[in-house]
């Protein structure tokens, strides 16, 4: 009695695999068709944002007069599409060499950074860009540019870089020769003295760069002092001419000719008083009238 049952739930199951199969394909075809969309919209888009100088150029022509469609229309409308596209095709290439520069700006830091490591090392190369930076500000500084620092000539510091460089070199070439005395043994005394003496001279060197690069910073401060005193000079004569334009519009509106005193009588506010208490003084005497003519 069950087997027809079975029968019955298989065939039913069997029904149901194909219409279960076709959902996610349902999904899919509607995912696909939902990008299809997408992408005409996008396209869409992309061809007004190219064309719409040929269709305003046309238009602007049949305004004018042309006929539509004539010779006059058409190159109205491509005369403005062609310029469109020039000012596009020249953004692009600006845009374009302002990233290759920037590139290449980096690539020649960097190219400046690991050269400067292998000739003074690791500190010797952050020190020179240290001074390299300083210099950078004082050339940039209002300062400089106005020729509060004198002329350009005697402030460019590159005697300063060229010594930093040359001791920087000479402390790395010492260091990277007794590098290698770890492994040696049994020195003389001779060698140990040359030893010390090339730990002082490295020393000597190290010191050295070190105080012409905070010097150097401390002209760049002082060259930073000096754009803010310029500022803050700017900012007051600005404030001044503020204030004596306030001075200039407020002055008149106070103590001009035509002010009125602030407790200055108001003249229609007297005749009403006096109107009114004459009216209560009249109202006062009819009343009494009438209590005298009522009592008689």
């Amino acid at each position: 009695m069950s087997m027809p049952s079975d029968t019955r739930r298989r065939s039913e199951l069997c029904e149901l695999s194909p219409l279960r199969a076709s959902i996610p394909s349902m999904g899919a075809k509607k995912s696909d068709d939902g990008k299809g969309l997408a992408w005409a919209i996008l396209l869409f888009l992309l061809f007004v944002a190219v064309a719409w100088p040929y269709f305003v150029g046309t238009w602007l022509a049949v305004q004018l007069g042309a006929d539509n469609p004539s010779t006059a229309r058409s190159v109205t409308g491509w005369f403005l599409e062609v310029l469109w596209l020039g000012a596009l095709v020249s953004l692009a290439g600006w845009a374009w060499l302002k990233e290759k520069q920037k590139k290449d700006e980096a690539r020649r830091l960097e190219f400046l950074t690991q050269q400067r490591k292998r000739e003074f090392g690791s500190t010797g190369a952050r020190l020179y860009e240290q001074a390299d930076t300083s210099v950078s500000q004082i050339a940039a500084s209002e300062a400089a540019r106005t020729g509060w620092l004198g002329d350009p000539a005697q402030f460019d510091f590159r005697a300063d870089l060229e010594a930093i460089a040359a001791n920087l070199r000479r402390a790395e070439k010492i260091r990277t020769v007794t590098s290698a005395a770890a492994s040696i043994r049994d020195f003389s005394q001779a060698d140990k003295k040359m030893l010390h003496d090339a730990e002082v001279e490295i020393s000597n060197l190290e010191n050295s760069v070190k105080q012409r690069v905070e010097l150097m910073a401390e002209c760049a401060q002082q060259a930073a002092d000096i754009d803010r005193a310029l500022r803050e000079e700017r900012e007051s004569v600005v404030m001044a001419q503020r204030r004596e334009d306030l001075r200039g519009r407020l002055g008149p509106i106070l103590y001009g000719s035509q002010t009125m005193p602030i407790d200055s009588p108001s003249e229609c506010a007297d005749v009403v008083t006096a109107r009114a208490a004459a009216f209560h003084e009249l109202k006062a005497l009819i009343d009494k009238h009438r209590l005298d003519a009522a009592s008689g």
